[in-house]
């Protein structure tokens, strides 16, 4: 190829499908719905903070993004938490403040987050009121949109909805006094208004709550018709069997984890089967490391360079560990899972 031989700069005159309202572009996706789904579902939650522990193994000596941020500010906390924004929202904003030559870093929590179509950065207020900021962001491929990003989960969000109404149904029923829906029927006879009045209230106050838990109802028929006796029925009206919801929980966690891309034992689920296995998780962790870790780890590294800024990461290297109980302990000792977290990894059956 001739090096003499030069483009020449063209701009695209494609049409932005965003659109501006109020000098801001709002997300297509809800950041307020997404941050709602979060604290839905246990799964959920502990994937994104797993995803976000393993992306922010930062190489500190060969890094320079520490000059940067403020004091008391860690370099492993600080893209703990950008990458906890990027696994979150799909987008991870990042505030510079100070002057061309020296500024620090602060991370902008993707829910208060804005751009327009010049993109740039806005903070919005509790009151909508908005903030101008000086910065960058990092934002995943998203096929809805060239100004925000969104995250790996997205297919999966009416399934934790669907869970998460499960668990409402579920809390409904207990305080309601556990009991099923009843339909009470009078044969041959007719209610009295004192009587509806006692169901009523019997119903409505002293069977709901563990404090009510196996209280009586009496209830006399008051004679029959003609030579027919009276007769008081209680019939269970038709509701969600429980396996239903046990099915149904078992489905969208094992969806969550494949939208994340997530080994499931790494979020604790574990088919009978796979107990005592000596090499399961770290067969699963090498995938994960190389299907999901190392391609965003360098879209990670590549985003910091691209504003002056050195920053090296490293993936969890699970190639030298004998069996899934010495790696779930390097997890622990790198801070990216818990203690409790690790005891249902391997089954109960090791003390970390």
């Amino acid at each position: 190829m001739n090096e003499h031989i030069f483009k020449s700069s063209v701009d695209s005159t494609q049409v932005a499908h965003d659109e501006e309202s109020g000098g801001l572009i709002e997300p297509f996706i809800s950041f307020e719905n997404l941050l709602a789904l979060h604290y839905a579902n246990v799964y959920h939650r502990r994937a994104i903070k797993i995803k976000a522990g393993m992306l922010s193994q930062i190489e500190i000596e060969e890094s320079q993004i520490a000059k940067f941020l403020p004091p008391g500010v860690s370099a492993k906390s600080f893209l703990f938490e950008f990458c906890y924004n990027l696994e979150l929202y799909g987008n991870a904003p990042i505030e510079k403040a100070g002057t061309a030559s020296r500024y620090y870093l602060y991370n902008i929590p993707a829910v208060e987050w804005r751009t327009n179509l010049a993109r740039e950065m806005f903070q919005l207020s509790r009151t909508g009121q908005k903030q101008k900021l000086d910065g960058f962001y990092l934002k995943y491929y998203s096929p809805s949109s060239r100004f925000y990003g969104e995250p790996d989960y997205l297919a999966t969000m009416l399934g934790i909805l669907t869970n998460k109404e499960a668990d409402n149904y579920n809390y409904a029923f207990f305080q309601n006094g556990a009991r099923p829906d009843l339909a009470i029927v009078h044969e041959n006879n007719e209610p009295s208004q004192q009587q509806i009045e006692t169901y009523k209230s019997f119903f409505s106050s002293n069977f709901k709550g563990s404090g009510n838990a196996h209280k009586t109802l009496l209830a006399y028929t008051g004679g029959g018709v003609g030579d027919k006796e009276g007769k008081i029925r209680f019939e269970k009206l038709g509701g969600v069997e429980d396996i239903s919801f046990e099915k149904l929980k078992k489905v969208t966690r094992d969806e969550i984890a494949a939208a994340h891309g997530i080994p499931p034992r790494l979020l604790g689920i574990m088919d009978a089967g796979g107990l005592g296995g000596g090499g399961e998780l770290i067969g699963q962790l090498q995938q994960f490391n190389e299907i999901e870790i190392k391609p965003k780890i360098e879209l990670i590294e590549g985003f910091f360079e691209s504003v002056g800024i050195k920053v090296v990461l490293k993936a969890v290297d699970v190639t030298n560990f004998k069996d899934d109980g010495a790696i779930v302990t390097e997890l622990v000792g790198r801070g990216i899972i818990t203690v409790d977290e690790a005891r249902s990894i391997l089954g109960w059956q090791k003390n970390l």
